[in-house]
């Protein structure tokens, strides 16, 4: 099948993960950038389509006019952001080619609600709150999709966890853009004396008491691999904008191998392989308890990180997510024939 992808061609950005994906499972993906119909910067684009309609519809009949040029049997859509204009441009142009919409982005995220106000012909949401008022109260044939990892990017290092642990030498490690809620519970694991590493972008306002701890990288590919997983403990506090869902790091993070604990959600309890109450917190001074009983029992820590992968590996990858997607949206058949030519 072949299909039209529209987002971000970054490594390791979800459109990333998904297009390999679908290749993995047989199909024809050609992706598409506003770089590809846009002359200005990423964040150019971002602040001048914001404030100007013109500009907006034209960088979505572009866009629209390159995916109708392929001729498409399918077209996803991650960006948030578009005006609803190329979904419509897309439907005169490709009558009965479905346009499905992927928004891995909390509630906080919906910019001006243009994928709401576009005429997708089916939406996925990882936010089941998200899920439940676009389909029972606008009428948006919505769907629950959860983030996945990809197996052959994030993967679990060859080396024993304690010593991949002694190499890396970090106790409690966070990582991810450095907003002002996040800096507020990293600031209070260090106040209680948590030996924290913290990785990624700052944002305003920065504490002085995380700049001693900030490393001012991002973590990517392998070294992101190596890193967390000889983390001895991996602080994932999600959004607060996180209703009831959980951030892609959650997956990618026990897809690793490594040792995770994170906020309290209820999706959770149909993700994890082991008890939700032994991984998560609902409370700083009960993350600041488990982190420290947690550094003083290794071999818990070791084992739990050990059946958190090999329950990821068979239920949470993204090639999973995108064969339930392509089910879901009426592609059952097609995945089924994929996976007949591909038996020995």
């Amino acid at each position: 099948m072949k299909i039209s992808l529209i987002g971000s061609r970054a490594f390791d950005s979800l459109e990333y993960h998904v297009g390999e994906s679908l290749r993995v499972l047989g199909h024809e993906v050609l992706q598409f950038d506003v770089s590809d119909v846009s002359f200005l910067s990423a964040r150019a684009n971002y602040w001048v389509s914001r404030f100007s309609e013109s500009y907006d519809r034209l960088i979505g009949l572009r866009l629209a006019g390159k995916v109708i040029a392929e001729r498409p049997d399918l077209v996803l859509v991650v960006y948030r952001n578009l005006h609803p204009i190329l979904v419509d441009e897309i439907k005169k142009g490709l009558p009965g080619v479905s346009i499905v919409q992927i928004n891995p982005d909390a509630l906080s995220n919906l910019e001006k609600q243009q994928i709401i106000a576009a005429n997708f012909d089916h939406y996925f949401s990882k936010e089941p709150f998200i899920v439940e008022f676009l389909r029972d109260k606008a009428g948006i044939n919505a769907h629950y999709l959860p983030e996945g990892f990809n197996p052959r990017v994030h993967q679990r290092p060859e080396t024993e966890k304690a010593v991949a642990e002694r190499e890396t030498n970090i106790d409690v490690l966070v990582f991810g853009s450095l907003y002002a809620y996040r800096a507020r519970m990293v600031d209070q694991l260090i106040r209680a004396g948590v030996n924290v590493a913290v990785y990624g972008t700052t944002g305003p306002y920065l504490l002085s008491s995380i700049k001693s701890a900030f490393r001012e990288q991002l973590l990517i590919g392998e070294r992101k691999n190596r890193i967390l997983y000889g983390a001895k403990i991996v602080f994932n506090n999600f959004h607060y904008a996180e209703v009831t869902s959980v951030n892609q790091k959650y997956f990618e993070i026990n897809g690793i191998g490594a040792f995770q604990l994170c906020d309290y959600k209820p999706a959770l309890d149909e993700y994890t392989a082991v008890s939700a109450e032994r991984v998560t917190y609902r409370t700083m001074n009960e993350a600041i308890d488990k982190i420290r009983y947690y550094l003083a029992y290794p071999s818990e820590r070791y084992q739990i990180a050990d059946q958190q992968y090999l329950h990821f590996q068979q239920n949470h990858t993204f090639d999973l997510r995108m064969k339930e997607m392509l089910s879901v949206i009426g592609y059952a058949e097609s995945i089924r024939n994929l996976e007949s030519s591909q038996l020995p």
